[in-house]
């Protein structure tokens, strides 16, 4: 099991070495773009795909990682944030609701067409996932038990 686990680790590392770029070798517009937005960025690196970019990168202590086309429009963005970082909506609506549940981690995704945030919550005996909607929508999309 340990030697498969490993196994499967060094194949994914190797996947992402692959495919990681300079950002001399990343498209001109996406650079222009990039650069553009984020331009305190740090820790940043490019992966190339036969259609789009992909950079990781920490911005404002946050770190993200967005998809831009290859000629540097935006696709999509992950940002992993802090229960702090959440809009003011939908941190009432999910103190309301949710009381007993603390917030462990939170990831928003965001596309040309709308912002979405994954909440990952617990309390004693569960970690549940609340997904929520710019308008703060809430809703449950995974809940676990814990292990005891």
């Amino acid at each position: 099991m340990k030697k498969n686990l490993l196994l499967t680790g060094l194949v994914v590392l190797a996947c992402t070495l692959a495919f990681q770029v300079r950002a001399g070798d990343v498209s001109q517009k996406v650079l222009k773009s990039f650069r553009e937005t984020f331009p305190k960025a740090e820790q940043v690196s490019w992966q190339e795909y036969s259609d789009n970019y992909v950079v990781n990168f920490v911005a404002v202590g946050l770190h993200e990682t967005i998809t831009y086309d290859k000629e540097g429009n935006f696709i999509s963005s992950t940002r992993y944030l802090t229960e702090e970082n959440l809009p003011t909506n939908i941190l009432f609506r999910l103190k309301k609701k949710y009381p007993a549940l603390k917030v462990f981690g939170v990831t928003e995704i965001t596309t040309e067409a709308n912002v979405e945030y994954y909440l990952k919550m617990e309390d004693d005996q569960h970690w549940v996932t609340i997904k929520a909607d710019d308008g703060g929508m809430l809703q449950i999309v995974e809940k676990f038990e814990k292990i005891k």
